[in-house]
């Protein structure tokens, strides 16, 4: 199914695209285009993306990976994952409300809360729907 999209580094004209998929999530917008890796369907239309927010030597952290509702189910946002897993060596993010399960079925496990850098954990610290959003911090590896 991969042939109905490709990856690609995201450009500047990108930003309001990627900022309106952020928000129909209620996420904040994206500073910037830095370290984001979008998803472009045959059309050219962005389809979702992926932001590396911190990375330390070998460990990508992600924040956030987005992917539009009609484009899901496609493979989109396991091809997102493994295009970071393969720059990275190592993800790791929170799974917020019901994405554990996404994650687990790429291979993702349970870490502790220390292993997530601060600038994702602490988007946790304090929020308003922390008990309904239920974070969990995850991590993989390459195989």
């Amino acid at each position: 199914m991969e042939s109905l999209f490709t990856l690609r580094p995201a450009r500047e004209d990108d930003l309001p695209t990627i900022n309106a998929f952020a928000a129909v999530e209620g996420m904040a917008d994206l500073p910037s285009i830095d370290r984001v890796t979008v998803a472009e369907s045959e059309a050219g239309d962005v389809v979702g993306f992926v932001r590396i927010a911190a990375e330390e030597e070998g460990v990508g952290h992600v924040n956030p990976i987005v992917v539009y509702s009609t484009w899901r189910g496609y493979g989109v946002g396991r091809a997102l994952m493994d295009d970071a897993l393969a720059r990275y060596g190592e993800l790791r993010l929170v799974s917020r409300g019901s994405s554990l399960g996404f994650y687990r079925a790429l291979g993702f496990h349970e870490v502790p809360w220390d292993q997530i850098g601060p600038v994702i954990a602490d988007d946790c610290n304090g929020c308003d729907i922390h008990d309904e959003c239920g974070p969990t911090p995850v991590a993989r590896t390459r195989d």
